[in-house]
């Protein structure tokens, strides 16, 4: 063999392996960016949905409140009729004695340590 001829053999080699090695570089750099890809579409998702579940959990917090604004005002309207007559009118009677609980001081034995 003459030395061109391996020359150009040799050249055929080292083009075969930049062929071999670019395609390899470009699936890699592909694959990348696929993974990329996903966990982006995945991180925008989860962000949506976030924002989402927000929004419904912002709007709950509205009924909610409504609701029990109504339950309160139908509570101090109720409370208003309430006295001894309407008790005695659903069957309650009046007691005899009323028993008051009366605050002692406490005492502290350690004050001051």
């Amino acid at each position: 063999m003459t030395t061109t001829a391996l020359l150009n053999k040799i050249e055929d080699v080292k083009i075969e392996d930049i062929d071999k090695t670019l395609r390899l570089m470009t699936r890699y750099a592909w694959i990348g960016t696929g993974a990329l890809f996903v966990c982006y579409s995945y991180f925008v998702g989860a962000i949506t949905f976030s924002v989402i579940n927000q929004q419904a959990i912002t709007q709950a917090n509205k009924t909610l409140t409504s609701v029990m604004g109504n339950q309160e005002r139908v509570y101090l309207q109720t409370q208003k009729q309430l006295n001894e007559s309407y008790a005695t009118s659903i069957g309650l009677v009046k007691g005899n004695a009323v028993a008051f609980a009366v605050a002692k001081p406490a005492v502290a034995w350690n004050v001051g340590q």
